[in-house]
């Protein structure tokens, strides 16, 4: 049965002492520059307004005191926790074998530890000397930490299910490394989240369409959905539904965003030539291999990240989001809704999203170029109001953060 969070007491009720709830963190939510830091950071916050909030997390190999100084006063009376990272130099061929050989030895996905550090466990143990009443770990690499949590609930927040996204990939990405890739995250993602499941209470997920793959996959189980939202994204206003310029938003290590874009790149080539379209790539962790490609690629403007995403919109038509792979909520989707971008989307991009938001739903790679051929500033303009009206309906920071002071019984 879904798990159905108490919701907050009556008008007249006694507040009652806050919860005491642990939040592990293995993604540090600062700077906002990636899909994982936006929703730790909007639970962390939603958290700390609700409950006498412990956070332990995890550093990223350029986390500076600056960055640990605004999670603490964003975070208010919280205590907050920094756990230094295992690797500084992710790339480097001595950390990924080093990460494989971890993985290997303890059965976890090697790229866990690309979020991880040694000093975790002790922390986390060591917050948790008193029981607290919930203790959430924010996201799948915290995971690791199921076992050393002591608290009456424990709550593990998914992104993704990752065996599901696995069995997706094998199946429909067309890169032959990115199937391998997936095939051999397979059994690591297998056990990881068995192991881990078998140690939490319950699981939060983005959509219903994910609670339903953990339920086939791993059984029945207590399960809510709390949606992704795109946080405090305003508008942007120099907007141009004439001009001749998509916008493509992501991170671009992530396989399914990466072989997406190729192919619709790829499938789209004729049209986007003979109708004289420049696609701006924005996005960050780009490898020098992928830079490279895309600077080979005629009518690709490579931004890389960019601070404010306002400026990456300037004068952009339509967003196109090409993935046919991957699971939950797609904060990229989101992410152009709220900066009133109209979008071009595949049904995996719309998951747990009102098919109506998009200017155009396209189910295959074929089907964009078709899509970019017959496209109108009237009907881009008409989708970019849908989709703002559904955001303001459905996804935002206030309904997130009762959602999440419901599922801790706690009063917002």
């Amino acid at each position: 049965m879904p798990y159905a969070p108490s919701g907050p007491p009556p008008d007249n009720a006694s507040p009652g002492p806050r919860p005491r709830v642990l939040a592990v963190v293995t993604f540090f939510p600062v700077p906002q520059n990636h899909g994982d830091a936006l929703r730790r950071l909007l639970f962390l916050e939603s958290l700390a307004a609700c409950s006498d909030l412990t956070a332990v997390c995890v550093a990223r190999p350029d986390t500076s005191d600056e960055h640990i100084a605004e999670l603490t006063r964003r975070l208010g009376s919280a205590a907050v926790v920094v756990v230094p990272a295992w690797q500084r130099d992710l790339r480097s061929n001595r950390a990924r074998w080093g990460r494989t050989l971890r993985g290997i030895a303890t059965l976890t996905p090697p790229w866990v530890y690309r979020q991880w550090g040694p000093e975790l466990s002790r922390a986390v143990r060591a917050a948790g000397r008193t029981p607290f009443d919930v203790a959430v770990l924010l996201g799948e690499p915290a995971g690791v930490s199921a076992g050393d949590v002591s608290a009456r609930r424990v709550v593990w927040d998914k992104s993704n299910v990752l065996t599901a996204s696995d069995l997706d990939a094998v199946r429909s990405v067309s890169s032959p490394v990115g199937k391998l890739r997936a095939a051999g995250n397979l059994p690591f993602h297998w056990v990881f989240e068995r192991r881990v499941l078998h140690r939490v209470s319950e699981v939060v997920v983005t959509s219903d369409e994910e609670a339903q793959r953990l339920i086939r996959l791993f059984g029945d189980r207590p399960t809510t959905t709390i949606p992704s939202v795109a946080g405090a994204v305003q508008p942007a206003m120099t907007l141009d539904p004439t001009s001749r310029t998509l916008l493509w938003l992501g991170t671009l290590s992530y396989t399914p965003n990466w072989d997406g874009l190729m192919l619709f790149l790829r499938a789209a080539e004729r049209q986007l030539r003979d109708g004289g379209w420049t696609v701006r790539v924005v996005g960050a962790d780009a490898d020098e291999r992928q830079i490279e490609q895309l600077h080979g690629v005629p009518g690709v403007d490579f931004r890389g990240f960019v601070p404010d995403l306002a400026d990456a919109c300037e004068g952009v038509a339509a967003g196109v989001v090409p993935v046919w792979a991957g699971a939950g909520v797609k904060l990229k989707t989101l992410t152009l809704m709220s900066l009133g971008v109209p979008i071009l989307a595949t049904p995996v991009a719309l998951e747990g999203i009102p098919h109506e938001v998009a200017a155009r739903v396209v189910e295959t790679p074929a089907e964009f170029g078709t899509a970019l051929a017959s496209l109108d500033a009237a009907e881009l303009t008409a989708a970019a109001h849908r989709a703002r009206s559904v955001m303001e309906q459905r996804f935002t920071a206030p309904a997130f953060s009762a959602a999440v002071a419901g599922l801790i019984g706690a009063r917002p």
